[in-house]
């Protein structure tokens, strides 16, 4: 965007991201005077489309959002698929939602309102990144959708489980991925595996993952996940190896390798890092990516295909605002 262009700032507030913070309601009350920021608070998630073309009608440039992952992917896929702006607008994301994995890699480093507020109104952008999204493809409903994480096995299944046992509860972001880690850190080591209990994560799921005619994974794995962030919640890093495509995919393996020496080692250690045997890591433009479980994107769910694999590609690249 040529920095003197006239820049308008939007506002779309989801107060149902983050339970009960209220972070973003309190950031309407400081700009409802702000006539230079069109503010739009979902009270049904239906309104959102028609929030999205009238901040198109007002000329908007800027768009920040406060709200969770899954609000954040809803948006983007819209602006891609629908294509209500001429241009697209820079993002911001405020970390204001349950969970913030994207928020947390691309988002508004500031969380003081005031500091936020201010820099709605100012619009003086200091630091920009520019990063493609997933854009999955599923056969079995035929939407596309545009996120920043995708996973299937114990990645979807532990999601679920952070969400009704610890995100219900009010534990959020760090808390209840730590919270999670730990519940499933703790079952693995402390009791006897079983494949066939369907209440643990730990278990094995077929998954099938090939890219570009090669094959990464097949048979039983514990979980598979491809991004376009760069580091994921807790700021880890859990792939390695070389960059050739903007996706990075991880496929670990069942029986779940010791949590004692690997778990570490896998979320920080650096890109040549040793790995259990089994673990596979890789970057791509594309891939596909079977399995019979749900999948889930960004915190949102979706049943996985039937009788074929679900494709994943790489989507539109976004300039986020931050800072």
């Amino acid at each position: 965007m040529d920095d003197q262009a006239v820049k308008r700032a939007g506002l779309l507030i989801n107060p149902s991201s983050g339970k009960s913070s209220g972070k973003g309601l309190s950031l309407v009350d400081m700009l409802k005077n702000n006539a230079g920021v069109t503010i739009r608070v979902l009270e049904r998630f239906e309104q959102l489309t028609g929030f999205i073309d009238e901040f198109a009608g007002d000329g908007v440039t800027d768009l920040f959002i406060s709200s969770g992952d899954g609000t954040i992917h809803a948006v983007q896929t819209d602006l891609v698929e629908r294509k209500p702006f001429k241009v697209i607008p820079r993002l911001s994301l405020l970390p204001h939602g349950t969970t913030n994995m994207t928020a947390a890699d691309l988002g508004f480093p500031h969380r003081g309102l005031r500091a936020q507020a201010d820099y709605i109104t100012r619009l003086e952008a200091k630091q920009l990144r520019e990063r493609p999204t997933l854009r999955v493809v599923n056969p079995r409903d035929g939407r596309p959708r545009h996120g920043m994480f995708l996973g299937t096995g114990a990645a979807s299944e532990a999601t679920l489980f952070c969400q009704r046992v610890f995100n219900a509860k009010g534990v959020k972001g760090n808390w209840a991925t730590f919270a999670t880690l730990a519940s499933a850190a703790g079952r693995t080591m402390f009791t006897k595996p079983n494949p066939h209990d369907v209440t643990r994560f730990d278990r094995p799921f077929p998954i099938k993952v090939t890219s570009d005619g090669r094959e990464f994974s097949s048979g039983t794995q514990l979980l598979a996940f491809s991004t376009t962030l760069e580091k994921l919640i807790l700021g880890a890093r859990p792939f390695w190896g070389p960059k050739l495509g903007p996706i990075r995919t991880s496929i670990f393996p069942y029986p779940v390798p010791s949590l004692s020496r690997w778990l570490l080692p896998i979320m920080y250690a650096g890109e040549n890092r040793n790995m259990p045997e089994g673990a596979v890591s890789f970057s791509s433009a594309r891939l596909e990516i079977t399995c019979p479980i749900s999948f889930v994107i960004d915190g949102e769910f979706f049943d996985a295909p039937e009788n074929e694999p679900l494709k994943v590609e790489t989507g539109t690249v976004f300039t986020y605002l931050c800072g």
